[in-house]
C-alpha cells in the first residue's frame, strides 16, 4: 500500500512555485491529500539474460488508498533582497496518513537556504494491521516462504529520513509565462526499520514486502513544463531507490541480490483546478528483480537474481484540495 506520489505532487508544485516567490509574513496551510493506484498483472518472464521486458498478463492485479492530512507552518527567513535569497524559508510540518491497513503520524521540517536548494527531515511511526487480505505489517516466514501478518501495536514501523533537493526554473532568469522549464534532483538518506524485527529478517509494511531494518536510499530527477492552463506541469520522472548494503538481509538472501537498485521512469501530469483543488495522474515503468527459470514455484526471496525486468507497473492519483 505504500507509494510516492505525495512527494512526487510537492516537489513539482514547489519548482512551479519557484519563479514567483516572494517573500511573505508568517504563514499556516492545510491540505489533504488522497491518493489511489491501480495495478495491473505482468507476471514475471522468469527469462534469461541481462534486461528484458514483461508484458501485461492481465487487467488487475491490486488497488491501492490513503488519505494524507497535512499542516504546516512556514517563517520567511530572507538573507537579503538578492532574488536568491530573498525567498528563502524555514517549514515545519505535521502530518497524518491512512489508509486500510496502517496509521501512521510523521513530522518534518524542512530549510531553503537559497532558492535553487532545499534540506529537509523527517521522522515517521507507525503500525498496520491485516484488512480483506492486505497485510498492513507482516514478518517472512523463511520456513513455509510466506509472510505472516502482525498484530496491530504488536511492532512499530519507524522512518527517519534527511534529503536535499535541488531545483531550477528557466524562468527565473528568462522570465514570461511560457517559459517555465523546470528541473529538479533530490537525494534522500533513509533508515527504516520494525521494531523487534532485526537479524536481517524480511518484512512487510503497507502491503509490501522484502523490506528489512537497515539504511537505504531515494533520488529522482524531473524535467517537467509548467504552462498557464488547466494542465499546469508535465513532466518525466526517473527514480531509483534500494538498500546501500547486503547486511541489512540475512546471509541467505543472498543470492537474491539485497541491493539491487529498483529504476521507476513515470510520465506525470498535473491538473490544477483552481487555487484549492488539484489532481496529479503518473504513469510507472518500472523495473525489479529478474530470476532464472530453473527458480519458479519459489518465493523470490528464495530465487537467485538473473537481471534486470521492466514492466508497466501502474496508473496513480493524487488528489490534493488545500483550505
Amino acid at each position: 500500500m505504500k507509494f510516492r506520489i505525495p512527494a512526487i505532487v510537492c516537489a513539482v508544485f514547489c519548482l512551479a512555485g519557484m519563479a514567483a516567490a516572494e517573500t511573505k509574513p508568517f504563514t499556516t496551510d492545510f491540505d489533504i491529500v488522497t491518493d489511489f493506484a491501480y495495478y495491473p498483472l505482468s507476471a514475471k518472464k522468469n527469462a534469461s539474460g541481462d534486461v528484458w521486458f514483461a508484458p501485461l498478463t492481465g487487467l488487475y492485479k491490486s488497488v491501492e488508498a490513503r488519505v494524507t492530512g497535512n499542516a504546516s507552518v512556514t517563517f520567511p527567513t530572507p538573507f537579503g533582497d538578492n532574488p536568491l535569497v530573498s525567498g528563502n524559508f524555514f517549514r515545519a510540518k505535521a502530518s497524518f496518513e491512512l489508509s486500510p491497513v496502517s496509521i501512521m503520524p510523521y513530522l518534518s521540517v524542512s530549510f531553503s537556504p537559497v532558492a535553487f536548494l532545499v534540506f529537509s527531515a523527517c521522522s515517521k511511526f507507525g503500525t498496520g494491521w491485516e484488512f480483506i487480505g492486505i497485510q498492513g505489517m507482516a514478518g517472512y516466514n523463511s520456513h513455509s516462504q510466506e509472510y505472516d501478518s502482525m498484530q496491530s501495536g504488536s511492532h512499530w514501523y519507524s522512518e527517519t529520513w534527511i534529503e536535499g533537493l535541488f531545483q531550477f526554473d528557466l524562468a527565473a532568469i528568462i522570465p514570461g509565462e511560457w517559459n517555465h522549464v523546470v528541473t529538479m534532483a533530490t537525494y534522500k538518506m533513509l533508515y527504516t526499520a520494525l521494531t523487534g524485527y532485526g537479524g536481517g529478517k524480511p518484512w512487510k509494511w503497507q502491503g509490501t514486502g522484502e523490506k528489512a531494518n537497515g539504511a537505504n536510499y531515494y533520488a529522482n530527477v524531473l524535467l517537467g513544463y509548467q504552462m498557464p492552463l488547466v494542465l499546469q506541469t508535465v513532466g518525466v520522472q526517473t527514480e531509483f531507490y534500494g538498500y546501500y548494503s547486503a547486511d541489512s538481509f540475512g546471509k541467505e538472501y543472498a543470492a537474491w541480490n539485497p541491493t539491487f537498485m529498483t529504476v521507476d521512469i513515470n510520465l506525470i501530469g498535473i491538473l490544477k483546478f483552481n487555487a484549492h483543488n488539484s489532481l496529479a495522474v503518473l504513469l510507472d515503468f518500472s523495473s525489479r528483480r529478474g530470476f532464472a527459470e530453473n527458480n519458479d514455484g519459489v518465493n523470490d526471496l528464495a530465487k537467485n537474481y538473473e537481471g534486470r525486468e521492466w514492466f508497466f507497473r501502474r496508473i496513480a492519483l493524487s488528489y490534493s484540495y488545500k483550505f
